[in-house]
């Protein structure tokens, strides 16, 4: 939120310095020295374009807050290097600082509480009304003095919504981070209880089968399953301890869930003879990312879209597509802060072993949600 002010205000910065600059040259003639201009043009704009810059670059973007600071000691030392050059007069008063003195506070405020931008503010407005009259024949004080004023009162406002509009950004920003660090967490509480329960299950039931008696036959083999299952938490394996289904039944589960979600919802299945088994939470995974993308088509495909759900299970592979011939959607344009498709698709499936999530979609073309598991190390060829 911040960078794109910094870009809407330096973009008036520049637009300040075209309009402004000619002022700047011919209000001085006469009472500051024909080479202000080439100093106090770069103090009162060249902050704002520097953020400008910045704010477009990457690896600049570190150096826009000292930047926004930059701005109004800019505009202060060119009020306040006028003011002390100031040696001969004029008939025309040199109203230039006046007219874009207000982005001063606009742009403080991204950094600063609005007390000090609206300080800061009133500094620039008064500095520039000082300037306006300064060495004017016949200037009047009072004028100049109303207008700073009165552009004060103005410009307040509009700090107070920009302060208001980054406080929300930073709200929602804050709600966003939660949400991803609980999710987050969720996951690793389910990984901490599955590494729970195998420390119960085959570490400690092996130490008290050793303990009671250590000759008894039995307690070898115990062992030596309990070694496998730490073997395969040591591999990042997810499927230690958990249960393997074969084929069939993993199509009655993932038609249980969808059904579920919609029980109109037309599902084709293809099964091969030699289909492979599929640990339960692969298939609580793909269940789950599924019945997400189902409920996504009811809520954002239309009214007329139709929709159709693929379950395959080969002997390599078991997959599920979920497409729609709706309203569709740009993929790389859907906020970070929906959740849906990030964690409950891409997210739940991509980070199995294994697993692969694909969202095709554009507006106007419907959507495909295509889902994939493989028992195979190399992942979805």
């Amino acid at each position: 939120m911040r960078l794109a002010l910094a870009k809407v205000i330096g973009g008036g910065y520049v637009v300040y310095a075209l309009m402004v600059t000619p002022q700047m040259v011919e209000q001085g003639a006469g009472l500051v020295p024909s080479w202000y201009p080439l100093l106090g043009a770069p103090l009162a704009f060249g902050p704002g374009i520097a953020m400008l810059v910045a704010a477009f670059v990457g690896r600049w973007q570190r150096a826009v807050p000292a930047l926004v600071i930059c701005c109004t000691v800019g505009v202060l030392s060119a009020a306040a290097l006028w003011l002390a050059l100031a040696s001969g007069s004029s008939t025309v008063p040199a109203g230039w600082i006046l007219d874009f003195a207000g982005l001063a506070g606009l742009t403080l405020v991204m950094v600063r509480p609005v007390i000090e931008s609206v300080l800061a503010l009133a500094a620039a407005k008064l500095s520039g009304a000082a300037v306006a009259v300064t060495g004017v024949v016949g200037a009047d004080w009072w004028d100049a003095t109303e207008e700073a004023l009165f552009g004060i009162v103005f410009t307040s406002i509009f700090i107070l919504v920009i302060h208001q509009v980054l406080r929300i950004g930073s709200a929602l920003d804050a709600s966003r981070a939660h949400t991803e660090s609980t999710v987050a967490q969720g996951v690793a509480n389910i990984e901490l209880a599955r590494v729970d329960a195998l420390i119960h299950d085959h570490v400690l039931s092996t130490f008290v089968a050793v303990g009671a008696d250590r000759n008894d036959p039995r307690v070898a083999k115990q062992a030596a399953a309990a070694l496998v299952a730490l073997d395969g938490v040591s591999d990042d394996s997810t499927f230690a301890g958990v249960a393997v289904i074969d084929g069939p039944e993993v199509v009655a589960r993932l038609r249980a869930v969808i059904s579920g979600v919609d029980g109109d919802c037309p599902v084709e299945v293809e099964v091969s003879d030699d289909a492979t088994a599929c640990p339960t939470n692969v298939v609580a995974a793909l269940a789950e990312a599924a019945a997400e993308a189902v409920r996504n088509v009811s809520a954002h495909a239309g009214a007329d879209a139709q929709r159709a759900v693929f379950i395959g299970v080969g002997p390599e592979l078991v997959q599920l597509i979920v497409t729609d011939d709706g309203v569709g959607f740009d993929p790389d344009e859907v906020p970070h802060d929906r959740l849906g498709l990030a964690l409950s698709i891409r997210q739940r499936v991509g980070g199995l072993p294994g697993g692969e999530a694909a969202v095709i979609s554009g507006p106007g073309e419907g959507c495909t949600v295509r889902l994939r598991w493989t028992p195979s190390d190399g992942g979805i060829d």
